[in-house]
């Protein structure tokens, strides 16, 4: 997003007059760097914020929080929201239409698309847009987990049988996400209440992390599912078909182990072993052939057709992300824990070779930057 607007009153604003010197300066920037979207929701490290403003990395977590209600901040996923972006920019039907692009393309999560879609209701309520219907957690859950207890692997029968379950107690600091939820019955649930499993004498669940766009392929794709989906939420029944339209926007959500191939065509087709495979648009280098079968396994990395358009649209940008920079950015953050989607691998990957470059050009003209040096500049 290479314009937007900025109101001249905004210094005026007593939010604005009460922060201090580094307050103003960070709240201009996150409302006007290159990497804030339509939206005002996006993905931007600690590091570059730091590179780009000098302010301290050390001290932007207290700062960011000082931005509070205008701002918030999610650092687990190195999430910005600018909070009232979308309603100082929207000029048009068309720019709130790309916010909401912008929301669907980076796969917040369930919670903070919702919250968004709230926040904003007026004004998209102006613009005649209605927030789409999606599923709630409660039924995501129960889907990833193939409606089975899984604490006692017990098939759940009815909804009246349902509990979702906080692995980690909430009271305990347990997280509000799927890798921190898990389909109970009520018997399980009741033995465990605020203890951690093990405390209650129960196995620790193995979960995964999940999306709603998984949770509404396997819907449309298996009946069975959508039955028991139903007798579980039957006040579902009247919003089937304008539920799984939103199908629309995630018709590739593959395992992380599902090969890649490039083709002319942008449909699924089957491998001679009976794997989906999904194909895309032009024609892979080997390297880039590599650089696919890689990213297809990397933990949050759903595999569908626009990842081969997606890595040529970023060789075409970073023409030295070779398979060597993948294998150097993904041991870089080895020990984090892995992203709960592919948006924030993508954002990795550009912002590790937006760092190299700026290393090339600033620090070392003419030389590449060290892995000590790039990982200095990085949180």
């Amino acid at each position: 997003m290479p314009e937007r607007a900025f109101n001249t009153e905004f210094w005026s604003k007593p939010f604005v007059q009460d922060l201090p010197k580094d307050g103003k300066l960070l709240y201009t920037y996150l409302k006007t760097n290159s990497h804030c979207n339509q939206a005002g929701l996006y993905v931007i490290t600690l590091a570059t914020i730091a590179f780009d403003t000098g302010l301290a990395a050390a001290d932007l977590p207290s700062q960011l929080s000082s931005l509070k209600p205008k701002v918030e901040w999610y650092p687990e996923d190195n999430l910005v929201w600018v909070k009232d972006f979308l309603q100082e920019q929207a000029k048009s039907p068309k720019f709130i239409a790309a916010a909401l692009a912008c929301i669907k393309i980076d796969q917040v999560s369930d919670e903070l698309s919702t919250e968004f879609h709230m926040y904003n209701e007026q004004l998209l309520q102006s613009a005649n847009i209605q927030p789409p219907i999606s599923l709630t957690k409660r039924e995501c859950v129960i889907i990833r987990d193939k409606f089975c207890c899984q604490y006692c692997h017990k098939e759940l029968k009815s909804a009246a049988d349902y509990e979702m379950d906080h692995i980690i107690p909430k009271i305990s600091g347990g997280k509000d996400n799927y890798l921190n939820l898990a389909a109970s019955c009520r018997d399980c649930n009741q033995a465990k209440l605020d203890k951690d499993p093990q405390e209650a004498g129960l196995a620790p669940p193995r979960v995964s992390s999940f999306h709603a766009s998984q949770a509404l392929f396997i819907l449309k794709n298996n009946p069975k599912i959508r039955e028991k989906w139903l007798s579980f939420f039957p006040e579902r029944g009247g919003e089937v078909e304008l539920i799984l339209n939103n199908i629309e926007q995630h018709q590739s959500i593959l395992t992380q182990d599902t090969p890649l191939s490039a083709s002319s065509s942008s449909t699924l087709s089957k491998s001679k072993k009976g794997v989906e495979v999904v194909k895309g648009k032009g024609e892979l280098s080997s390297e880039e052939k590599e650089i696919i079968q890689r990213i297809v396994k990397l933990k949050g990395w759903q595999a569908d057709e626009d990842d081969v358009p997606w890595l040529q649209g970023l060789r075409s940008e970073f023409p030295g992300f070779t398979l060597a920079e993948l294998k150097a950015c993904v041991d870089y953050y080895s020990g984090r824990a892995p992203p709960k989607h592919k948006g924030i691998w993508k954002n990795r990957f550009r912002n590790w070779m937006i760092k190299k470059r700026e290393f090339e050009g600033k620090q070392r003209p003419g030389k590449l930057p060290t892995t000590k040096e790039l990982e200095e500049g990085w949180e």
